[in-house]
Parts: C-alpha cells; sequence; structure tokens
C-alpha cells in the first residue's frame, strides 16, 4: 500500500518530496511510488537529452551533452509545475556531464556531481520569506562564491550554477538513496514475476504488418507475445479492448529482443497499455521507434537508437544506453495503474506450499558462471544449489531484405495558360456633316480660318503579357555568398522531409564560398534546410552564413 505524503495537489506533479525519499508501494501499481518518475534506471544510464517528466537512476549518469528534465510534454510544465519541494533528479551514484543540467525542480545525488556552467534549477516559491535562505543551506558550495544566491523570480526560484556546479548531497538531507533503490527494485521486480505469471485472457491476431489484440474484460486484458526465439518485434501493436481498461502485454522474446518497427500502441491508449518483457535481457530499438505506453523490464537494458525514438510512458529498467548524438526522449504519460494481481495480495507466509516456488524460486547462479549475473544473497543458511550450465547463444537473426524503394511519383501535367484577352474593337468615327452650301456674295467676302474636325482612326492599345511563373515546383536552389566571419571555408548543406517529430535525411553536400546547392524533392512535403561549417573548430561556432535561396519550390520549408 502507498503511505506517502502526497496530498491531492501533489499529485498532478512529478517527482519525490525532498524530505521524504523513501519507498512506497502503491496498490495495483506495478512502478510504485516510482510512478510519479518518467523513467526509473537501478544501474548505469547515459546520453539521454529530455524526459518530459521527472527520472530517477540508481548507479551513475554520464553524458558529454545537456540534459533537461520535467518541462512537461509541451514544454508548458503540464503534468510537472513549480514545486517548492519535489525531487525530479534522483541519482544514487555519479553525475558526470560536460553540458548544463536544467531542471524544473530538485536535484539530489549521492555520489560525486559534474556539470557545465549554466545549469540552472527552477524551484517553486512557498511564500515564506525563510525560503531563500533554505535554498541557499540546501545548495551550499564550500567552493563557490560568497556572493551566490537564487534568484526570485515570482513563481519560481532560479538555482544557477555560474560559480561551481550545484546540486544538494544526500547526506545533508539525511536520505538514504541506496535503500530507496534497493526496495525500488525489489518491490518492482516483485510485480514483474507476479504479471509475467498472469493467465492472457485475450487473443492475438497477426497480419503481415501488425499485431490486433482483442480484449473485452472491463478491468484488466492480458496478451502473451510469443516471438523466441529471434525477438523480432517487427510489427505494429494494435489493441481493440474496452474504454478505459487495461492492457497487458507480456513479450516473450528470449534473451535479445529487436524493436523493429516503428510505432507500438496508440497515443490514446498509452496511459493504460503495459508492455512486460518476460526474458529479455536486452532490448534493442533499431528503428527510432514510437513507443505508447510503459515498460516494465528492470531485468533488461535498453539500447535506444541511435537517432532518436520516444517512450511515453513509465519505465522500469536495469540499465539504459544510447548514442551521444540521439535524440531519444522519454515522454510523459504516466501508467493508471490497478493491476490486479493475485499473488501479491495473498501474504507470502499464507501461500500454498506448490506456489512458493514461483515467489522465492532458485536463488541466482553464483558468480563462478559467467556470463550469468552477480548472485543475491541466499535467503537461509542452507549451501547455494550448483550453478546451471549457461544457455547457448543464440544465433544472430538473419537481416530482413531491404523494402524495395517506392517509385517517384508522376510530376502533374502543368495547366495550360489562360488565353489574353481579346481587344475590343476601336469605335467607328461618325461620318462628317455635309457643308451646307455656300451663299452667293454680294460684296467682297473675307474669308476667316475655321478648324474642321478631321476623322483619325486611334490604334488598339497593345495587351499586356500574361505573368510568367518565376518558381519553379519540386526545386529547392540556393547560393552561398560567404561568411559572418568574413573567412572562406567551406559549409555542410543539408535537407530533411519531416514527418511528426521524425525526420529524414535527403541530401547532404559540402558548399563552398561563393557555391551553390539544388535540390528535387516532392512540392507537397515539409522539409528542413541544414546549413553549418564543415570544419569542427569551436571557433567556428559563431559563423553565420550569408545565403540566398533563388527558388523554393515546396509548400514548407524551414531553415536551421
Amino acid at each position: 500500500m502507498f503511505y506517502g505524503d502526497y496530498d491531492s495537489e501533489a499529485y498532478s506533479f512529478a517527482g519525490v518530496p525532498l524530505g521524504d525519499i523513501n519507498w512506497y508501494d502503491i496498490e495495483g501499481q506495478p512502478f510504485g511510488v516510482a510512478s510519479f518518475f518518467n523513467v526509473i534506471v537501478f544501474e548505469d544510464a547515459n546520453n539521454i537529452v529530455d524526459t518530459k517528466g521527472a527520472m530517477a537512476v540508481g548507479g551513475n549518469f554520464v553524458s558529454p551533452r545537456g540534459l533537461s528534465l520535467a518541462f512537461g510534454n509541451d514544454n508548458n510544465l503540464q503534468g510537472t509545475g513549480y514545486s517548492p519541494n519535489f525531487v525530479r533528479f534522483l541519482v544514487g551514484g555519479d553525475v558526470a556531464m560536460q553540458g548544463p543540467l536544467v531542471v524544473v525542480g530538485h536535484v539530489v545525488v549521492g555520489g560525486n556531481f559534474r556539470a557545465a556552467g549554466g545549469s540552472t534549477y527552477l524551484i517553486g516559491t512557498d511564500g515564506s520569506p525563510e525560503q531563500e535562505e533554505e535554498l541557499m543551506e540546501l545548495y551550499y558550495s564550500a567552493r563557490g562564491s560568497q556572493y551566490w544566491k537564487p534568484t526570485n523570480r515570482g513563481t519560481h526560484y532560479l538555482i544557477p550554477s555560474y560559480d561551481v556546479p550545484r546540486y544538494i548531497p544526500a547526506s545533508r538531507i539525511g536520505a538514504d538513496v541506496a535503500r530507496f533503490f534497493a526496495e525500488a527494485r525489489e518491490s518492482i521486480e516483485n510485480y514483474h514475476a507476479c504479471i509475467t505469471n498472469l493467465e492472457p485472457n485475450g487473443t492475438v491476431q497477426e497480419s503481415f504488418h501488425e499485431w490486433v489484440l482483442r480484449g473485452n474484460d472491463p478491468n484488466q486484458n492480458v496478451f502473451v507475445l510469443d516471438v523466441r526465439p529471434n525477438g523480432l518485434l517487427n510489427k505494429g501493436i494494435r489493441t481493440e479492448i474496452p474504454q478505459g481498461s487495461l492492457a497487458i502485454i507480456i513479450l516473450r522474446t528470449g534473451n535479445n529482443a529487436h524493436l523493429q518497427y516503428g510505432l507500438l500502441g496508440e497515443e490514446a491508449k498509452a496511459r493504460n497499455t503495459l508492455y512486460v518483457f518476460e526474458d529479455a535481457r536486452n532490448i534493442y530499438m533499431e528503428v527510432p521507434a514510437d513507443i505508447w505506453g510503459s515498460i516494465l523490464a528492470p531485468q533488461a537494458m535498453f539500447h535506444a537508437h541511435q537517432t532518436g525514438g520516444h517512450v511515453s510512458g513509465n519505465a522500469a529498467l536495469r540499465s539504459f544506453a544510447v548514442n551521444a548524438r540521439s535524440g531519444f526522449e522519454f515522454h510523459q504519460f504516466q501508467f493508471v495503474g490497478g493491476i490486479e494481481c493475485p499473488i501479491l495480495e495473498m501474504p507470502i507466509e499464507e501461500m500454498p506450499v506448490e506456489e512458493m516456488p514461483e515467489i522465492i524460486e532458485a536463488p541466482a547462479p553464483s558468480p563462478e558462471c559467467p556470463p550469468c549475473p552477480e548472485p543475491e544473497p541466499c535467503p537461509a543458511p542452507e549451501p547455494c544449489p550448483e550453478c546451471p550450465p549457461c544457455p547457448m547463444p543464440e544465433p544472430c537473426p538473419e537481416c530482413p531484405p531491404c523494402p524495395m524503394p517506392e517509385p517517384c511519383p508522376e510530376c502533374p501535367p502543368c495547366p495550360m495558360p489562360e488565353p489574353c484577352p481579346e481587344c475590343a474593337p476601336c469605335p467607328e468615327c461618325p461620318p462628317c456633316p455635309q457643308c451646307p452650301p455656300c451663299p452667293q456674295a454680294e460684296h467682297t467676302i473675307e474669308y476667316q480660318p475655321f478648324p474642321i474636325p478631321v476623322p483619325v482612326q486611334i490604334p488598339c492599345p497593345e495587351p499586356e503579357p500574361c505573368e510568367v511563373c518565376k518558381i519553379k515546383p519540386g526545386l529547392i536552389f540556393g547560393c552561398i555568398w560567404g561568411c559572418s566571419c568574413c573567412c572562406n571555408h567551406k559549409w555542410i548543406v543539408k535537407l530533411y522531409r519531416m514527418c511528426g517529430e521524425g525526420k529524414t535525411l535527403l541530401y547532404n553536400e559540402t558548399v563552398g564560398n561563393c557555391g551553390c546547392f539544388s535540390f528535387q524533392v516532392d512540392y507537397d512535403d515539409c522539409y528542413l534546410l541544414s546549413v553549418c561549417p564543415s570544419s569542427k573548430d569551436r571557433r567556428r561556432s559563431a559563423c553565420k552564413p550569408m545565403m540566398t535561396l533563388k527558388n523554393v519550390g515546396v509548400s514548407n520549408l524551414m531553415i536551421e
């Protein structure tokens, strides 16, 4: 049961209270109090750049880049918010970052801490006059400036790290973070064992591109996908269940799970979907996939894709690794809980004898059997059983055939030019009146000149030429004339096709000063044009290209 100090307001926030960093179980919630963390990793993690909610790492966190936490899914603080008390970044070991750390909330670390200048924490105000002094004590550093202090911004304080890296050592507030992560791991592993023993009550239908999971239970629907021995998850997953019910998807993959499809689950059901990796030791995201739902895999290491992807839900993992240049993210879609797991509801001393092995079965193998994991302490002073032989490594799966490229679309026919308007007919001049007969002169007649109107034919005006479209559709053409640094160097010009939160590289060219680039693309798509110096010298970071675009023949173009 959950006995933590969470009032109704705090339930909308992420993280754990600064004064109560302790583990609590929550009935029906496999993530326990860690459900208030976007992701909890029991061992080491690295290179994560953005987590929309809070994050907890039991081991070390290392990254050559920066990290932002708890800004909400749309960077509007929805689901997080400013808080004077909540810890949004909890680390049991060391933190070593070369970039800045920006967190909406407190940072508590059990080991050493290093982050770049510019690291900032946003702590909500509580209205008390003593809060500024309390924050100065919490984030005090003996190596820091005597003039350092938090900055009051009205709704929140800024904790800057302009002099030395700032954080709260766990010992300063009496927090036993090692015990927190140990109890969290034990509780979540117990839930994992219980859920994987649930009997499926739904059906699985497989097609060439997806698995359709159907269930009619109003509370929870349990499905099993067995893709052993190769562990290939190369199709989409879609559920058809009653609205508001749970979808518990048990994935049996063997030691290695291979995520080879770009979409798992649906956004509308993300908070009600739980992916339980029963036996995977490694989860490889081999495409930049969108995973809608929570992941329960406390025994597995998650290898995120080298370019990006996201998990929208809670995640409990043994460890986490990703390429240092990846844009992988965790999005905040908290699992609703409410799982019915009868084994956990029964006190262990009252369980039938035949069910006891499912909970305390077989202690972990002793360390003489690499690469098996190190053993946990034996629960009784009995000798440990002999190690079973390690399984033979599974053969690597054959690479799937590359898909045939889609044929290029036919160019639309050019519209016929509209005919020029016909000129209006020139008006006909009226006939001149006949002169009356001159009277007979009786005397000498003096003739006076008198102007006589003479009909003149007025030429019709020349028709105006029709406008000619000067933009060529499907062509992006431009030139780079120089650089703001007044030096001559080359530029790398890249063109991406944008789709949702992902992007696909279409062109990658190197262009010199007074050089041009030309790309043929479809008119109706959305594109991103990226221009940066080819040199990796840090002095080039301020360079700005002087560029002109001579033809933009697409409907949507962004430039960075």
